[in-house]
């Protein structure tokens, strides 16, 4: 007798469904994740960058976290491109090695600009930055949205891998109280 039809049961799934079962969230979940990714890689190419400043940035006033937020850092889909960092006065420009930068907008100082020692009075220093977001009714806004929602399908792939492991266990267990004649 076959093994697949000892545990093939009308009330549950069989072994012999695992290969496909498996095979198909596996497959789903590739092309879920070549699709975001293409997505947001066009979101970043089609998004229309826009120009921010923050002025008279008191880099004495950041410690102990070392840290500055742009302010144009709340939009919604915020992404920090690049930005260039010059003192208030304009002249000279703060070298990249004194900072470093996230997407989200965020700057951490070096602790040489931000010690009171080094620099008794404020230090003041002008950002000028270069960022996309979601600006409303856009298309980077329309793709973010698909991105987000794919993304969201996305998370239950694990739980339908919960569910599918639990008929496949639920029709063996079922099977084995059905059988008329006893062996394996």
């Amino acid at each position: 007798m076959k093994l697949e039809t000892v545990f093939q049961d009308k009330r549950g799934m069989a072994l012999g469904d695992i290969y496909p079962a498996v095979l198909t969230i596996v497959m789903i979940g590739i092309v879920l994740g070549i699709g975001l990714f293409i997505l947001s890689e066009v979101r970043s190419n089609i998004a229309t960058e826009y120009t921010g400043t923050d002025v008279s940035v008191n880099l004495t006033a950041t410690p102990p976290t070392n840290q500055t937020t742009l302010t144009d850092a709340t939009k919604t889909g915020y992404g920090l491109i690049s930005v260039a960092i010059i003192n208030d006065t304009g002249t000279y420009t703060i070298p990249t090695s004194n900072y470093t930068t996230t997407s989200g907008g965020v700057i951490t100082w070096a602790k040489e600009l931000t010690d009171t020692t080094n620099y008794p009075d404020d230090y003041l220093v002008n950002i000028s930055s270069t960022y996309i977001y979601d600006f409303t009714d856009s298309p980077e806004e329309s793709v973010n949205l698909t991105v987000t929602g794919l993304a969201t399908f996305a998370d239950w792939i694990a739980i339908i891998v919960v569910v599918i492991a639990a008929a496949i266990v639920l029709g063996i267990v079922l099977s084995s109280f059905g059988r008329r004649t006893p062996g394996v």
